[in-house]
């Protein structure tokens, strides 16, 4: 499935592997849009997950609609998963 993303979306994809390399718990599946809903844009983002997961697109899609809109996720939850993510990374793939 790796082989098939764009490369300029490799590095976050390998970033959410190592971070979540049993898969993306669903406590941490929405703070984790809402993170990375700040740094790329919604159809990246969507793609990115739909890869990972292998869910549909579509359904990505409105849940990274969801996370800014009506399911919200908490400062804590938020701050949970981005703890998660600065472990595997996330500083040096925001200065990419």
């Amino acid at each position: 499935m790796q082989s098939t993303i764009a490369p300029y979306l490799l590095s976050t994809y390998q970033m959410i592997k190592r971070a979540f390399p049993n898969g993306i718990e669903p406590e941490a599946y929405l703070p984790l849009l809402a993170i990375l809903d700040d740094e790329l844009s919604d159809r990246n983002l969507a793609e990115i997950v739909a890869h990972y997961t292998g869910k549909d697109y579509g359904i990505i899609l409105n849940d990274v609609y969801r996370a800014k809109v009506t399911a919200i996720p908490t400062p804590e939850a938020i701050a949970k998963v981005k703890q998660r993510l600065l472990v595997c990374g996330y500083e040096e793939w925001l200065n990419e």
